[in-house]
């Protein structure tokens, strides 16, 4: 046979499935070929499968041998050996078989479906109140059940749609059909900063609490003295020089709420979404971590008579006006200015004032723009 015709015979053999065993060197004849009536089974590193459905383990490589077992869906093989035709030679309870690798995935050494890393850039966030539980399945035990808008702790992606997360140093699965990934937010490295951009894509470190955290001095919408009262010292200062200029031009304002710590954010957000679904939420209130309240340098103010406070026929009074025109004198900004609500991701709010210092402030009004525009950042 000359060498041509070889290979076109070797070529054949392969398509047509055939399995043959050099056992000569040099020129090989026809008399070399030794034809076996099973697949060939090639050696490789042992690997660890799950199965992905209830599963037979046959006594050879293929459907017309004897089943040697039954295992349900999940079950880890253990596979040292792959068959041509796609087969599996496994161990399983001290037995030897083989299995079709059309129902298994390679595993990580876990009984759940194997987990791909979850991407570190990405925050998660429950979309609605979310059961934790043992498995990543309904079957699985009820751990905790947290409420939306609660950040999730993500570790692992597993295949059936399923997070692995981490929960009071324990770990759990939640359903991926009731998490949102927001993918690029970053957590921010300077949270003490006066001039801190804290929006949906940054972040504060998880339950931040300023360190300089005061009682403000100005009157506010209620009586009791509450930590909606308070505000960093800095600003708290700044707030009352506000209040005490705006009088003297007959202009009166009450508070309405300044500082929220992270846990009253998370059930306000939660509230929310309860009422209008997450989406909705998400336009007119914060994820926890990403509110300016939380920073103690955000106060929401309303007119003296207590009306409108937080609402939008607060916009055009006299008293928002006055805001707008003055604020940044104090070291305070309209922080979410008309029209730019696709700059802060957040509708008007001309009674939401954040303090920055008054050099920012003076800048940012008088280019008429947003503190994201000012650093140039998202």
């Amino acid at each position: 046979m000359t060498e041509v015709n070889k290979q076109r015979f070797y070529k054949k053999l392969a398509v047509t499935g055939l399995a043959f065993t050099l056992v000569g060197a040099g020129t090989l004849g026809l008399h070399s070929l030794n034809f076996t009536g099973e697949p060939t089974v090639a050696s490789a590193a042992a690997e660890t499968y799950t199965t992905t459905a209830n599963l037979n383990i046959r006594s050879g490589p293929s459907t017309s041998n004897a089943i040697v077992a039954t295992v349900k869906q999940g079950t880890q093989l253990t596979s040292t050996e792959q068959a041509a035709n796609g087969w599996l030679k496994v161990s399983y309870q001290g037995k030897t078989g083989y299995v079709s690798t059309q129902y298994v995935k390679e595993s990580t050494g876990s009984s759940e479906p194997a987990p791909a890393p979850a991407p570190a850039a990405s925050v998660y966030v429950a979309t609605a109140n979310l059961n934790v539980r043992t498995t990543a399945s309904t079957s699985g035990a009820v751990m905790a059940t947290l409420k939306a808008g609660t950040q999730l702790d993500v570790t692992a992606k597993a295949a059936n749609g399923w997070l692995k997360i981490t929960y009071q140093g324990k770990a759990g699965y939640v359903s991926g059909q009731y998490v949102r990934a927001l993918a690029g937010m970053k957590v921010v490295s300077n949270p003490e900063s006066i001039q801190v951009v804290v929006n949906k894509q940054n972040k504060l470190p998880e339950n931040y609490v300023p360190k300089d955290l005061v009682y403000t001095t100005i009157p506010f919408t209620f009586k009791e003295q509450t930590e909606k009262k308070k505000m960093r010292s800095e600003a708290a200062a700044a707030i009352a020089q506000l209040f005490a200029g705006a009088k003297k031009q007959g202009v009166t304002l009450l508070g309405v709420s300044a500082y929220r710590s992270h846990a009253t954010q998370s059930a306000l957000f939660s509230s929310y979404v309860q009422r209008d679904g997450y989406d909705k939420a998400a336009t007119y209130s914060a994820l926890p971590g990403t509110s300016e309240h939380e920073t103690g340098l955000g106060i929401d103010v309303t007119k003296g008579d207590g009306t409108c406070a937080a609402q939008d026929c607060f916009g055009g009074t006299k008293e928002a006006t006055w805001l707008d025109a003055h604020a940044a004198e104090y070291g305070f900004i309209i922080r979410y200015p008309k029209g730019k609500e696709a700059v802060t991701g957040y509708k008007y709010e001309p009674w939401h004032l954040r303090y920055v210092g008054k050099p920012v402030a003076q800048a940012i009004k008088s280019k008429g723009i947003t503190l994201e525009e000012y650093y140039g950042i998202k």
